[in-house]
């Protein structure tokens, strides 16, 4: 069997597998121990299921590379050598059929049935892992994962504590004020038994304790203190948790309304005509709302420079291409091309560029649409949109421009410059006489027309 890489979509579909089946377990198994609940065929079949997941992902763990310094390590001995001093004992116990072999010898013991598979929650610690490891995906969102992790182990911990409470309940059924015989509830059905379990815990949890359900004996009273103290420190973990998370799903709110309220000071302070303000503020608007607030490649600043330019490569490469003056250029040439194109947002009804004004640079659009008019006799030549450029005989000659271009709605575009573009064709003398050639056709055919 290969080694697969620990982000490949194969192992992010088992990840789901084995958190939901971790999720079964730790609702169904402490449910089974507390109520010894009969099980239907349905719940046995899904137990198997789980079962053989569980077992087939000790095999596939000693086949998953992993990272380690930086360096992703995919050798099979190193990967099974590591897994066996990690994890493989807890895996191996946590996966042994104690349940079935006790099933088939004592069918009706379901205390002993249930608490043998109790093993299988040596899985939690994995389930957290997982969700560590989705939360660093940048395919992912965090805030997303954390959430669900949270509302996850609050659902558990309530779970757990009403399994408990309804167990202390049964041991203490021998004595005459147990709250469960005090709430008349030994002998009703254990979907009643449940959610008056269930109530207990989250009104004790919560603090709130309305008092309907009370403990009356001396274990259960121990056990309620317990759960009050475990409810004002899930109270904190959980105010702290959202207060963070809301926070960071607020983080770039705040820095644009922080950075618009300066600006805004700025020009009241400055007496900055109100329709050039609101120009201003609507450019901002459109920055927010396209998530455009950290340009393309100031994000990439922090990655090394063959990243950034494979990166950049892949970004722009297409709409590069369909340059006539730079047909049958190598890769190289289209790497440093793309490594000197610097990012520009213009809003609507603004010049790029004006008819007879002397052109030092070209144009690539990626999002917006513009027109190309004369502004001489009015007549439109042609509106262009994402994916096409302009001005590319301005790298080569010196020439007034022919139009003026103007921009309809909201444009984000990509600038090369004459002085950069020369000195990309400096390394390339045989390639800049073809570049020289096929703009001084495009430019004859121009003046033709």
């Amino acid at each position: 069997m290969p080694t697969l890489h620990p982000d490949s979509k194969l192992i992010r579909f088992w990840q789901v597998l084995i958190v939901s089946i971790t999720i079964y377990n730790a609702f169904i198994i402490p449910f089974r121990i507390a109520f010894k609940n009969r099980f239907d065929r349905i719940w046995i079949i899904l137990d198997i299921i789980g079962d053989v997941i569980l077992i087939i992902d000790i095999f596939i763990r000693f086949h998953i590379g992993y990272f380690e310094y930086g360096e992703y390590i995919q050798d099979q001995k190193n990967i099974a050598k590591r897994y066996r001093n990690r994890l493989f004992s807890r895996h191996l116990v946590a996966s042994i059929p104690g349940d079935l072999i006790a099933r088939i010898i004592a069918p009706n013991s379901l205390f002993i049935i249930a608490l043998l598979r109790f093993p299988r929650l040596l899985r939690l610690p994995q389930f957290y892992r997982i969700f560590n490891r989705w939360e660093t995906n940048i395919n992912i969102n965090p805030t997303l994962i954390r959430m669900c992790k949270l509302v996850i182990l609050i659902i558990l911990i309530t779970h757990w504590v009403a399994c408990i409470w309804f167990m202390i309940g049964s041991w203490e059924s021998n004595a005459e004020n147990s709250w469960l015989i005090s709430n008349s509830l030994q002998s009703a059905n254990r979907r009643t038994q449940y959610i008056n379990s269930l109530y207990w815990a989250i009104t004790t949890l919560t603090t709130v304790g309305y008092g309907d359900i009370t403990p009356t004996t001396e274990i259960e009273i121990i056990f309620t203190l317990v759960v009050m103290f475990l409810g004002i420190s899930m109270y904190a973990y959980i105010i702290g948790n959202v207060s963070s998370l809301i926070s960071n799903l607020d983080a770039t709110k705040a820095r644009y309304r922080e950075k618009l309220g300066q600006i805004q000071t700025y020009m009241r302070e400055n007496k900055i005509p109100s329709n050039l303000q609101q120009k201003i503020r609507d450019y901002y608007q459109y920055r927010w709302i396209e998530n455009r607030d950290i340009r393309d490649y100031h994000i990439l600043e922090e990655l090394p420079y063959p990243l950034k330019m494979k990166l950049a490569l892949q970004l722009h490469k297409e709409v590069i291409e369909k340059v006539p003056i730079f047909q049958g250029a190598t890769r190289h040439f289209f790497e440093e091309i793309v490594m000197a194109l610097k990012p520009e947002i213009l809003p609507p009804n603004e010049y790029i560029i004006r008819e007879g004004h002397w052109g030092h640079e070209m144009y690539f659009i990626k999002r917006g649409l513009v027109q190309a008019f004369s502004e001489k006799t009015g007549i439109i030549y042609r509106n262009m949109g994402a994916g096409t450029f302009f001005g590319e005989i301005a790298l080569v000659y010196e020439q007034r421009r022919t139009a003026s271009i103007i921009t309809l709605t909201y444009c984000e575009l990509f600038i090369l410059e004459k002085d950069d573009f020369k000195k990309v064709l400096e390394n390339y003398p045989d390639f800049a006489a073809n570049v020289k050639k096929t703009a001084k056709e495009r430019y004859e055919n121009e003046h033709k027309e």
